[in-house]
């Protein structure tokens, strides 16, 4: 009993292992001769469908990177980097997303500078971009 038990639950194992065969396989070349070919009308919406796609806003950087630049000469922190927050949260060419990431960098190096030196600014300036970091 026990050796008809271990050969049907080996067969069972072996069989139901495999993997699916496809099913089509001599198939694919009697359906191609059938298929219809596409006319010119359908590859020529094809190829005006990239040309219709809606266009990315763009954001102009130069203003909130020259206001960034204001604000962390006068040593406003906060303001500096609640200008950058709200310039990551806009859509951004790949360009602009790296000089943004560089202009972040510069100010973090800036509040971390300003905390060192105890200046409060900072401090509540490196709690916002924490916070910002964070997702809160």
């Amino acid at each position: 009993m026990r050796t008809i038990l271990l050969f049907l639950v080996a067969l069972t194992a072996a069989t139901g292992c495999k993997k699916a065969q496809p099913t089509e396989t001599a198939t694919a070349p009697e359906n191609a001769s059938t298929t219809p070919a596409p006319n010119a009308n359908s590859t020529q919406l094809a190829d005006q469908a990239p040309a219709q796609a809606p266009a990315v806003p763009t954001v102009d950087t130069t203003k909130a990177f020259a206001d960034m630049n204001t604000a962390l000469k006068a040593k406003d922190y906060q303001k500096a980097a609640d200008t950058l927050l709200v310039l990551q949260r806009k859509p951004l060419t790949d360009q602009q997303a790296i000089a943004v990431h560089g202009r972040m960098v510069q100010l973090q190096g800036a509040v971390a500078a300003g905390v060192a030196s105890g200046d409060p600014n900072a401090k509540a300036a490196a709690d916002r971009l924490r916070a910002s970091a964070s997702g809160n």
